[in-house]
């Protein structure tokens, strides 16, 4: 019996640890970070937004945007998807037409949102 309850705790354990590297993975929380802590500031313009379905502990949505980013002298305007996990009471801060502050590495344009999602 105790090397039953032994084998279930150790599955539950694996299971969370397996579902929080997932999480990591689709929001490539990784990436962001890097981009948070080498980027350059900069501001985009939220173009469109959808819900992907996912979620992050049942609570924190994970958003796909479609950003504009503004030109600055290091690089030209451009355009470029992210996926973010967002509460859903910052989720007005998120919609279309709105500013996004984000930091940018110019050489591979990746993008990170810069103010909080939580």
């Amino acid at each position: 019996m105790i090397e039953l309850l032994v084998v279930v705790v150790v599955a539950v354990v694996v299971v969370f640890a397996l579902q929080r590297l997932v999480v990591r993975f689709k929001a490539d929380t990784g990436k962001a970070e890097h981009v948070l802590r080498s980027g350059q500031p900069a501001t985009a313009v939220i173009l469109d937004t959808y819900d992907t379905g996912e979620r992050i502990d049942t609570m924190y949505v994970l958003v796909r945007m479609r950003l504009l980013v503004e030109a600055s002298p290091e690089w030209s305007a451009f355009e470029s998807d992210i996926v973010v996990p967002v509460s859903p009471v910052k989720l007005s801060d998120f919609s279309v037409g709105k500013r996004a502050k984000v930091r940018v590495i110019a050489a591979s344009r990746d993008i990170a949102i810069d103010q909080p999602l939580r």
